[in-house]
């Protein structure tokens, strides 16, 4: 398997129109998508819901900033 480089954003990238829209877009669909899991669902829907808000969140954490790595 071959090592994969991490995502690092530079400060102009978390500054770009084109981020900011993104994020905003993320969080919107985070919400929709906790709305839709306060209802009455079976296992396996809870559990999709909940990895496709933990995958926007994993988006909007590249804005965070990250330790170096050497």
């Amino acid at each position: 398997m071959t090592e994969r480089k991490r995502l690092v954003l530079s400060e102009a990238d978390k500054r770009s129109p084109l981020w900011l829209a993104l994020m905003i877009h993320w969080e919107a669909r985070i919400d929709m998508l906790r709305m839709q899991n306060e209802g009455d669902k079976d296992q396996a829907e809870t559990a999709n819901l909940r990895g496709r808000i933990a995958e926007l969140r994993a988006n909007l954490a590249l804005a965070k900033d990250q330790p170096k790595i050497d």
